[in-house]
């Protein structure tokens, strides 16, 4: 249960194993945010709640074992080989989008070295993660490889000083919207937290613009910008993906469904019908205006994780 506000931070916030701003190389990154798309359900009353109530729903799910149950979904049907726990990282952290910040399942995964996972199996989780949440979309980048992914990508990382809460990044973002709208209110503006490193893709700006806008961000915040290259602030160059689902058109998740090995689909089918579950359930708590803490609406059980709990949309 959650016992506190700053358990809820200290929980949200561990550390990942690397850091983007760590001299590692040839690592790749994921988010999926854990509130289901609004073509599934109507999770209106949910996202109409503060961060914090937000934050504390995605961190009861991991606490649930969500994400280590869709692990051993794959791992168990062989969908994935080579993603362990010796090198894939995960934790609740901050992503935003068209000036709105959510709370995301973020993930760090070394892909180098003798144990380094392969990109096909990234792509068949990030996939199934994407199915079990519901989401329209899901985010994944190659550290230093534009050719990894579906697209070459330019991003900065602007580095607090330690794991921030949801709230600090939150605010960053906002401070970012202050300086350019364009980086902030657009359908190409968003970042994602990753441990002490919040990380935004290029807007569809200018280079010149989109540094500016975000050196003068970490200016005004006292935070540190990356990468900076013979004295000038640079752009990294990796690759990234959108992996995603049109839940109108493919209500049953067909689309990331097509891109994940069938052994797998009855597992996750069950894992995305608790998810459902767990999230009506606190829909329904939020509509009755319950006036108990918040806590009270969120901590739903775990007991139906990954049991044959009826068919999903």
């Amino acid at each position: 249960m959650f016992t506190c506000r700053r358990a809820l931070a200290k929980i949200a916030t561990i550390v990942l194993f690397v850091v983007l701003s760590d001299a590692v190389e040839a690592n790749k990154y994921g988010s999926v945010e854990p509130i289901a798309n609004s073509a599934v359900i109507d999770t209106g009353p949910l996202t109409a709640q503060s961060l914090e109530v937000r934050e504390a729903f995605a961190t009861r799910l991991l606490q649930c074992g969500i994400v280590a149950d869709v692990v051993a979904a794959l791992t168990s049907a062989r969908a994935i080989t080579t993603i362990n726990g010796l090198n894939t990282s995960f934790a609740v952290g901050a992503g935003g989008f068209m000036g709105f910040t959510n709370p995301s399942f973020v993930y760090t995964i070394i892909d180098d070295g003798p144990n380094g996972a392969t990109t096909a199996d990234v792509r068949v989780l990030t996939d199934s993660l994407g199915y079990v949440m519901s989401q329209a979309s899901a985010f994944l980048l190659d550290a230093d490889d534009p050719s990894s992914f579906d697209f070459p990508a330019n991003y900065v990382v602007l580095n607090f000083p330690s794991p921030p809460t949801l709230a600090a990044s939150a605010a960053l973002f906002e401070t970012v919207g202050r300086i350019d709208r364009e980086l902030f209110a657009t359908d190409t503006s968003g970042y994602t937290q990753f441990g002490r490193a919040y990380l935004s893709l290029q807007s569809a700006v200018s280079s010149e613009r989109f540094i500016a806008g975000y050196t003068r961000a970490a200016a005004l915040t006292g935070l540190e910008y990356t990468p900076v290259v013979n004295g000038s602030p640079s752009l990294f160059e990796g690759g990234a993906a959108f992996p995603g689902n049109d839940w109108v058109v493919s209500p049953g998740g067909e689309e990331y469904l097509s891109r994940i090995p069938p052994g797998a689909h009855r597992a996750l089918a069950r894992i995305r019908a608790f998810h459902l579950i767990a999230t009506r359930e606190v829909v329904r708590r939020l509509e009755r205006h319950d006036k108990r803490p918040f806590e009270h609406a969120v901590s739903f059980s775990c007991r139906d994780r990954g049991r044959d709990v009826g068919s999903v949309p």
